[in-house]
């Protein structure tokens, strides 16, 4: 946590240092096209040195050096020492390439020229500057015209200044001999405990550290502030001494052909498979289905038209006709029962008389 506090103050001077020189260099954005910042952003540059410094932990005086420091004290009680010296690999890695990245920006000399027309930006053409050509752009905007950087307004370089403090104080919040912060979170009341900080293994861990700092500090100013790049077109001072390792961290390890040949290829596979079981299987069983349902319901048509039409209903048709014709003889008229009456006695008595008789 404690570290999660100080980066957030020296990275935030980071990115808005970047701005600065993003926005002094007329949105420029390759920084081999850069160069020669110090003395045209003097102010934008002490504050970025700052927060450089902190992200590579110099001892003593900056907060990501006490704030780096606890993480590695903590690594090294672990039970495996792997990530103790993952992360003292890792401190020297960033105060190697923060290095070559002021390098790259700050010193030298510009290596994009200066404007060939200075009262355009309300100023002189500085004379420490020489004035060169445009470059040949490869991308970047300033390639194709030359540019003059001066030092960013107030609005911008007020708050570089408030957190370059900040990167600096902060860490004094922390340390061994006052952890004022750790105290904070564990809420037991803060006081100095100097004694803490001359132990042995405090003072053998803050060596280490020191020199693993030193070290990237000193590398990055071998390979590239010795002798800044003269020209954007010039190639990284490690290529010059190891182009495979170079040509590995440009291919970025081979990360995007690696995913390329693995992730992408299942994925277009898959793709393909669930296309191939969507036209053939999938389809095929819904064209299945539709067509069962089609013929169960012309099955039930016939049934219908031809079995229940023909059967039940026609039978029900003449029960009712037959009921209809019987309920003609209840009609309820007393002379028309009579007259069947006296029609059934004439035919009873003829029967009688003619067909009663004896052959």
């Amino acid at each position: 946590m404690f570290h999660l506090i100080t980066h957030a103050f020296f990275k935030a001077l980071l990115f808005l240092g970047a701005g600065s020189v993003i926005h002094g260099c007329q949105n420029e954005q390759d920084i081999r096209r850069m160069g020669g910042l110090r003395k045209l952003m003097p102010l934008t540059f002490a504050t970025y040195a700052v927060g450089m410094l902190a992200l590579s932990g110099f001892p003593l005086i900056f907060s990501g050096f006490w704030s780096k420091d606890e993480i590695l004290h903590a690594a090294h009680g672990w039970s495996t020492p792997a990530p103790f010296y993952l992360g003292l690999f890792a401190a020297l890695l960033t105060a190697f390439y923060m290095t070559r990245q002021v390098c790259y920006v700050f010193l030298g000399q510009s290596r994009a020229g200066v404007s060939p027309a200075p009262e355009a930006h309300g100023s002189h053409t500085p004379e420490h500057v020489p004035s060169q050509g445009p470059l040949p752009s490869r991308g970047g905007q300033a390639g194709r015209l030359p540019y003059f950087a001066p030092e960013s307004p107030p609005v911008m370089v007020v708050p570089l200044l408030v957190l370059a403090a900040f990167a600096v104080l902060l860490g004094f919040l922390g340390t061994p001999a006052w952890p004022w912060f750790q105290c904070f979170l564990t809420g037991e009341p803060a006081t100095g405990q100097l004694a803490k900080l001359l132990q042995p293994e405090v003072l053998k861990l803050m060596a280490l550290s020191s020199l693993v700092a030193f070290a990237g500090l000193g590398l990055g100013w071998w390979f590239y502030g010795r002798q800044p790049l003269g020209g954007a077109d010039q190639p990284d001072a490690l290529e010059r001494y190891q182009p495979e390792v170079l040509a590995l961290l440009r291919r970025k390890y081979f990360v995007d052909e690696i995913y390329e040949g693995s992730v992408i290829r299942f994925n277009a596979w898959g793709a393909w498979a669930c296309d191939w079981l969507d036209y053939w299987v999938w389809n095929g069983v819904v064209q299945l289905v539709s067509l069962l349902v089609v013929g169960l319901g012309w099955l039930d048509r016939v049934f219908d038209e031809y079995v229940v039409n023909l059967g039940f209903d026609e039978g029900c048709r003449r029960l009712t006709n037959g009921g209809t014709s019987m309920s003609r003889l209840q009609c309820g008229r007393v002379q028309r029962y009579l007259r069947i009456i006296g029609v059934a006695l004439v035919v009873l008595v003829l029967f009688l008389i003619w067909g009663g008789r004896a052959p």
